[in-house]
């Protein structure tokens, strides 16, 4: 399926199936609806993953670079593998000490954790932090986090800690290391594969793929991973770097303030938690310290990690894996790389402002006239109806996805046939009463509205509908004759049991009865008549044969007589 080179993101249309959870779960917004298929908008998006991750038709999906991997092995290039510390999460602790060999199995020649680089990270961060004490932080390892900051709180810029990622800081430390490698990172980020894109970085990191893909990547190498050796990295990580993927990661890793009531330092993760930090950074008079994960519950809990895991659980798996497996601490010092980066004012969203008017205009096109008619039932996808009237103005979603309005709006339809139908139908309660007459059985059993709550035998027999309520019958087809309305007619009688209502419809067929009774009179008398002809043309051919046949007989004796003359 092509997709548009600019979107990271983007939707099977033939698997989207109109539930608009993306729209509801996606926090900033960058779902658009359009003749009922969700679209990513890639201006708009940072590639948090949420709407891959939590759509249930599996409907979104994210563009590979495995290919281009596949390729470069198949070449003979060589390559050097980046494995984010989340991995340890991923897999069972047998299995974890099985990936270094089941990856050179690929054909990858180096192997090394990605927490190498996010020691690096969060010493210059630290750095950096130190000394400028008296100002507002923002730590950068999440590109998601970074890319929400540029686009949607771009006066907060400035207060991103000028470091790159833990990944390139770990490229940057390969590259110095084995300049004839391509560098490949492999983790559970789908914000990682628009990173490696970014202008400022470009060609420091060859591909990115999800641990979902090095699934696929093991199955096309026919790899099991109980059928290969324990063996080591090719590079160990420093001090508590393989916590980077937990809160708290980086800032203990950094030898940061990790106390939970510590005011100047916050570790937190998920989207809303992400925005309301930032907006207490940007309301705050005294500095503060921010380590933001952009997915709830950090790094161990990423799109493109198999679902229906137990987030407290791998949590565990990566303090353990931490604890049992000690830290290198004689690797070479590579504090000497350059870690900085910049960052990005101009890619921020405007926010179109609309008036009131307009605003109030889309909300009564579905019904909402008044605040009380707000039901804010988050059907749609929005927190509240005027966010989706917002989105109506902007163009990215539709009028028809308020689900109350479209329910009012084929009940009105089905009320609308049913009162348009020629046919005539009751509606009766358990206790054959009338509930409800449509217009048509009123003209056909001259009653009115007056007739409501009364026994249906008031017009009718009751009998067939009796035997619904005996569950003698599910439905009754059976033609009835009301002289009194001078009326016959083909009667459907079924029952609605979850409601304890019975359905009564009479479909109008005297004229069509009468007049087929006139049919066979005329059939008859025509049957009657054409005999009468028939014996009639038969007693005048008798007639006109013995005429005939008496006019033969003379005119041979005459002939006879002549011959007898002519032979004398």
């Amino acid at each position: 399926m092509k997709q548009n080179v600019d979107n990271v993101v983007y939707t099977n249309k033939a698997l989207c199936r109109d539930c608009n959870k993306c729209v509801r779960v996606c926090p900033v917004n960058a779902i658009k609806i359009e003749n009922a298929q969700a679209q990513v908008i890639p201006d708009k998006c940072i590639d948090c993953g949420a709407c891959v991750l939590e759509c249930p038709q599996n409907a979104k999906s994210y563009t590979s670079d495995l290919d281009k991997i596949l390729q470069a092995l198949k070449k003979g290039e060589k390559i050097a593998v980046s494995v984010a510390p989340s991995f340890a999460s991923v897999y069972q602790p047998w299995q974890v000490l099985r990936i270094p060999s089941a990856l050179r199995m690929c054909g990858f020649s180096f192997i090394a954790e990605t927490a190498v680089g996010a020691y690096e990270t969060s010493g210059q961060s630290r750095d950096y932090i130190e000394s400028y004490p008296k100002q507002s932080h923002i730590c950068t390892a999440c590109p998601a986090v970074v890319s929400y900051v540029e686009k949607y709180t771009p006066q907060l810029v400035n207060k991103l800690v000028p470091v790159v990622s833990p990944l390139i800081a770990h490229a940057r430390i390969l590259k110095r290391k084995l300049p004839d490698h391509h560098i490949v990172f492999i983790g559970p980020c789908i914000a990682k594969i628009r990173e490696i894109k970014r202008p400022e970085l470009h060609g420091e990191v060859f591909a990115a793929i999800t641990f979902e893909e090095l699934y696929g990547l093991f199955v096309e190498n026919n790899i099991v991973i109980e059928n290969c050796e324990e063996s080591s990295f090719d590079e160990l990580p420093k001090g508590d770097s393989r916590l980077f993927p937990i809160e708290g990661g980086l800032l203990k890793t950094a030898g940061l303030s990790t106390d939970l009531m510590d005011n100047t330092y916050l570790s937190i993760s998920g989207s809303r938690e992400v925005q309301e930090a930032l907006k207490l950074v940007e309301e705050s008079d005294e500095p503060i310290v921010v380590e933001p994960l952009y997915c709830k519950h950090g790094c161990i809990a990423g799109p493109a990690i198999p679902k229906n895991r137990n987030n407290y659980k791998d949590r565990h798996r990566i303090l353990n894996y931490h604890k049992d497996n000690k830290a290198d601490t004689s690797s070479l010092n590579n504090t000497n790389v350059n870690l900085n980066t910049r960052f990005n004012k101009n890619t921020s969203i405007s926010k179109p402002v609309y008036t009131e008017l307009e605003i109030k205009e889309v909300l009564n096109k579905t019904g909402k006239q008044n605040s009380e008619n707000e039901l804010n039932c988050g059907g749609c996808g929005y927190d509240t109806c005027r966010k989706k009237a917002i989105a109506v103005l902007q163009g990215i979603a539709e009028v028809e996805m308020c689900i109350p309005y479209m329910r009012r709006l084929a009940e009105k339809r089905s009320h609308l046939i049913i009162e348009k139908d020629p046919n005539g139908i009751v509606l009766l309660d358990d206790q054959l009463r009338i509930r409800h007459m449509n217009p048509a059985f009123k003209k056909m059993f001259f009653c009115s509205d007056s007739t409501l709550d009364q026994p249906i035998s008031y017009l009718l027999d009751s009998g067939p509908f009796e035997k619904l309520l005996s569950n003698q019958d599910s439905i009754i087809r059976e033609e009835l004759k009301v002289p009194n309305y001078n009326l016959i007619c083909h009667q459907f009688c079924y029952s609605i049991p979850e409601e304890n209502k019975l359905v009564g419809i009479f479909v109008d067929v005297t004229d069509f009865q009468q007049n087929k009774s006139k049919l066979n009179k005329i059939k008859t008398d025509t049957i009657i008549q054409a005999h009468e002809l028939i014996d009639h043309q038969i007693k005048m051919a008798q007639e006109q044969a013995k005429f005939l046949g008496e006019n033969t007989a003379r005119g041979e004796m005459l002939l006879q007589k002549l011959i007898d003359a002519i032979e004398k």
